[in-house]
């Protein structure tokens, strides 16, 4: 989805937002919120931070931070949608205030931040959608990973290949090339996607692999989800992968997924993306994913995705510090009643009060710093 169109989703969501006015002063100064105002008498109003990273969560992202302002004035926060890696080199890079990530630091990447401990806090779920544009293919196709990852291998190269035609018997498709299109930046949704077909796929593992980046053996690539919405919507015949938001508000063709452990075909929603995160724990692991779920109803290519976080916030400054803590603590909480309207899936009860829990490990100057006011009533 274009920024034009993404605003346009905002702008139209913004019935739905319910915001708190600000709390006295005095519950203010309790709450440890005072910020920069020294616990004085007015009500902390936040400052200005950078961040950067997943394209997966933007609509959402964008709207929460457009919706805190009106609970900290202060708090414009500027968020550049660069993708996964892009996010996680600025924050090592220390360019930005904190990063987004879909996929779950590595290795190599907690190795980049050298003695810098980062925080990992899951905010919102997703779903990877297989989209695709066949304009005389109004039944919604059906596949299954084996097939999804074959195409992507350049094997299956025609819509009417015996592999797509066998899933769907009732479909009559056409005697069209695929076109294959694929992300050309570092990206936590080609983390996931690629995840999911290595664990579909054992050519596929072998040959290609999982990482936020890939050798795609056929396709084009476009940068963000949006581009490879625009590369799918602007070819009959395409195919790729976006964040289910994407796929939605473009109004290209979404996929059903054959389920890990039945026949059924599943179809990405709010509801099967949320039923696919029973079993997430935190901390955070290299290794966590909420992939092929074996919960009913669970749409298998679904993940979480992170915002990441300095444990130790005293290089940011205190008003900073607080802003930051004050948002997470918001988007944990009233935040996660705004994302269905977006097409994104909240955080289980339970993932959230982890979430909550990690916050007292972030520190300013040795001390933790409790959310302000204005947000926790």
């Amino acid at each position: 989805m274009g920024r034009k169109g993404k605003w346009a989703v905002v702008a139209a969501l913004s019935a739905f937002a319910v915001v708190g006015a600000a709390c006295s002063s005095n519950s203010d100064a309790a709450s440890g919120g005072g910020g920069g105002n020294g616990g004085g008498s007015s009500p902390f109003e936040g400052v200005a931070m950078t961040g950067a990273g997943a394209t997966f969560p933007d609509p959402v992202y964008e709207y929460w931070f457009k919706t805190f302002q009106s609970m900290e004035p202060g708090a414009k926060i500027n968020y550049q949608a660069i993708g996964s890696g892009g996010g996680i080199e600025q924050l090592q890079q220390k360019t930005v205030d904190f990063g987004a990530s879909d996929a779950p630091l590595q290795s190599t990447d907690i190795t980049g931040f050298g003695s810098t401990t980062i925080l990992q806090f899951p905010t919102v779920l997703g779903g990877v959608a297989v989209a695709y544009n066949l304009k005389d293919v109004s039944d919604p196709l059906k596949f299954d990973g084996s097939t999804v990852a074959d195409i992507f291998l350049g094997k299956v190269k025609s819509w009417n290949d015996p592999a797509i035609t066998s899933l769907n018997p009732s479909v009559t498709l056409p005697d069209k090339p695929i076109q294959v299109c694929h992300r050309a930046d570092e990206s936590g949704t080609t983390f996931v996607f690629t995840n999911w077909l290595s664990q579909e796929s054992p050519e596929w593992q072998s040959k290609v692999g999982a990482d936020k980046a890939v050798q795609w053996p056929v396709g084009n690539g476009g940068n963000g989800n949006d581009g490879v919405a625009a590369c799918i919507s602007q070819s009959d015949g395409a195919i790729g992968y976006v964040e289910y938001q994407y796929a939605v508000t473009t109004d290209l063709g979404v996929a059903l997924i054959k389920g890990k452990n039945s026949s059924d075909f599943v179809a990405p929603s709010v509801e099967s993306i949320s039923a696919a995160a029973g079993g997430l724990t935190l901390p955070i692991q290299p290794t966590t994913n909420v992939l092929n779920s074996d919960a009913p109803g669970a749409y298998p290519i679904s993940s979480t995705t992170y915002l990441l976080v300095p444990q130790d916030l005293t290089p940011l400054g205190r008003d900073k510090a607080q802003t930051l803590v004050d948002f997470l603590y918001w988007a944990l909480t009233k935040g996660q009643s705004l994302v269905k309207a977006l097409n994104y899936a909240p955080l289980p009860d339970a993932v959230a009060q982890a979430d909550l829990k990690q916050l007292d490990q972030l520190e300013f100057d040795g001390s933790t710093l409790a959310p302000s006011a204005s947000v926790t009533s």
